[in-house]
């Protein structure tokens, strides 16, 4: 694998599964009322009046939200001079940014990071 893949792999699987995942799953436990901070417990709350379906439709915009979300940051990252690097190997960093054809891109598509890395497809 070069040196260029392998450094678009391990950032976008950090990002679906530290990033994407995590954050679909926090929503998903506050939904189903297993989170116990105050704020979860309201939002809780709130959905006991909304019929199932209703809570179901609002679970499946999660992941459409996150990845938005996600989007974004990739395309601003693109933009703007913000780089991010990511180590290969000892003393070997890849500018993320300058070796993906865009970084937004890099989520979608069946061979993307969302298909490839993520477990809440």
């Amino acid at each position: 694998m070069s040196d260029n893949k392998q450094a678009l792999d391990l950032f976008g699987k950090v990002l679906m599964e530290r990033i994407r995942d995590e954050a679909i799953d926090d929503w998903e436990r506050i939904l189903q009322g297993k989170m116990r901070d105050n704020e979860s417990k309201k939002i809780f709350d709130e959905l006991r009046s909304f019929s199932p379906e209703q809570v179901q439709f609002i679970i499946n915009l999660f992941p459409k939200i996150v990845d938005t979300t996600l989007h974004h940051l990739l395309w601003t990252l693109e933009q703007e001079d913000v780089n991010v690097l990511v180590k290969v190997e000892e003393n070997n960093f890849l500018n993320i940014r300058e070796i993906s054809d865009g970084l937004a891109g890099e989520l979608y598509t069946e061979d993307g990071w969302v298909s490839r890395f993520s477990k809440k497809l």
